[in-house]
């Protein structure tokens, strides 16, 4: 029985300052850290993926490449482009986009005009909220 093909659902900005190619990379990218794509999965075929986001099938061609390259992903001839799951390649691929995500979200916030320690609260107060067993209320 063949495994179904899970969909992806994003978009791609052509007015966007990051090329298209390294946009869809990213995307796909993001689901196989996230887990959502996991080992084995097969990724959308090449014409299918240009289809959804309206790009130049060449242009998948180069991600896939790009992904096999980087060994987030590997091709099997005449079947398709397979999800490789290696943790010592996705974990630490998953703490620099945790890094990435902190420099920009402190750079906003700096930009905002509040300091580092401002977001540090901040942070820990959400952190204590998410806390299992601690969801206050609020009293409007």
């Amino acid at each position: 029985m063949k495994k179904e093909i899970k969909p992806l659902n994003f978009t791609v900005d052509a007015r966007s300052v990051v090329p298209v190619y390294e946009q869809v990379k990213q995307a796909i990218k993001l689901y196989i850290l996230s887990g959502y794509l996991v080992e084995g999965d097969q990724l959308m075929s090449i014409r299918e993926l240009g289809a959804m986001v309206k790009i130049h099938p060449n242009t998948i061609a180069k991600v896939y490449y790009q992904l096999e390259v980087e060994g987030f992903v590997y091709s099997q001839p005449g079947s398709g482009y397979y999800v490789k799951h290696d943790p010592n390649r996705t974990e630490p691929e998953k703490r620099r986009l945790l890094q990435k995500i902190i420099d920009e979200a402190l750079s906003r916030v700096i930009q905002l005009g509040f300091t580092p320690l401002d977001m540090q609260d901040e942070l820990n107060r959400k952190i204590k909220e998410s806390e299992p067993g601690n969801h206050e209320t609020r009293k409007e």
